[in-house]
């Protein structure tokens, strides 16, 4: 059995234009293409998740992907003042008060911020008990991923993502206090424009059959664990003190009497 690492290899630093370029990528056909399918799973998902209160946290512009939650209250939070956020925010310290969300949904956060469990601590922070917690992520078990193994070195969106392993994701809810649900995918046909035309409808048809969790992104949907208070329990052996009673001192009644006899 292998021993655990003393040292081990940081994060990566993403360059600070990394959003505007995310964005921007999302714009292209290929981009419009993951979006498209995102949206279809999101709006299976999000539906489902009862509360008032939700938050999207993205890269860059954000696109409206809390439109088919059923909650009255949205916001859009993104690191640059640009249309379609409502506030400019540092990913790895969030302005939101504690246990004040019923929903916080990760688009691509994880994939691009240079501490990715430090986001992932503050948006669970900011979830009441039974909060829920959905995570969109690049998917590296899928084609995708195997594209990416072999541009590793590329400095372009999406293939400079880190894409998270579900499992890896996993670990870290258990660690904060947080149960996951379940986990779906889509977008099963490799990256490149004949995909994004519809080129692969069968084989989009075999993924959705055969390897439902292995299409290019991941929707990973978790709960933030509620508190439960036991009362303890008296410990056995010990009297209860009765009300009103006064302790008195036994070395002074002696001692009263020892003079009361000698008188």
């Amino acid at each position: 059995m292998a021993l655990p690492r003393l040292i081990r290899t940081p994060f990566g630093q993403h360059p600070p234009g990394t959003d505007l370029a995310f964005r921007a990528w999302l714009d292209s056909e290929q981009g419009r293409a993951l979006l498209n399918a995102e949206r279809r799973v999101l709006d299976e998902v999000l539906p489902r998740v009862p509360g008032q209160r939700a938050v999207q946290l993205g890269m860059g512009e954000q696109p409206d992907l809390l439109a088919s939650a059923r909650m009255p209250d949205r916001w859009y939070l993104g690191r640059r003042e640009q249309a379609g956020n409502d506030a400019v925010v540092l990913p790895a310290a969030l302005p939101l008060a504690k246990r004040s969300l019923d929903l916080a949904l990760l688009h691509h956060s994880l994939d691009f911020e240079d501490a990715p469990h430090k986001v992932l601590r503050e948006a669970v922070s900011a979830l009441q008990p039974g909060g829920w917690l959905v995570i969109v992520g690049f998917n590296p078990l899928s084609l995708w991923g195997l594209t990416r193994l072999f541009r590793l070195a590329s400095p372009r969106v999406p293939w400079s993502a880190r894409f998270l392993r579900p499992m890896r994701l996993s670990d870290w809810l258990n660690l904060i206090s947080c149960q996951v649900e379940g986990l779906e995918s889509g977008l099963f046909a490799p990256p490149g424009r004949h995909a994004a035309q519809g080129g692969f409808g069968w084989l989009e048809q075999l993924g959705a059959r055969f390897w439902q969790q292995r299409g290019a992104f991941y929707v990973l949907v978790a709960r933030k664990r509620a508190v439960i208070m036991r009362p303890l329990k008296p410990k056995l052996g010990r009297p209860e003190k009765q009300p009103g009673t006064v302790a008195f001192p036994v070395a002074g009644r002696q001692s009263h009497s020892r003079r009361s006899g000698s008188s």
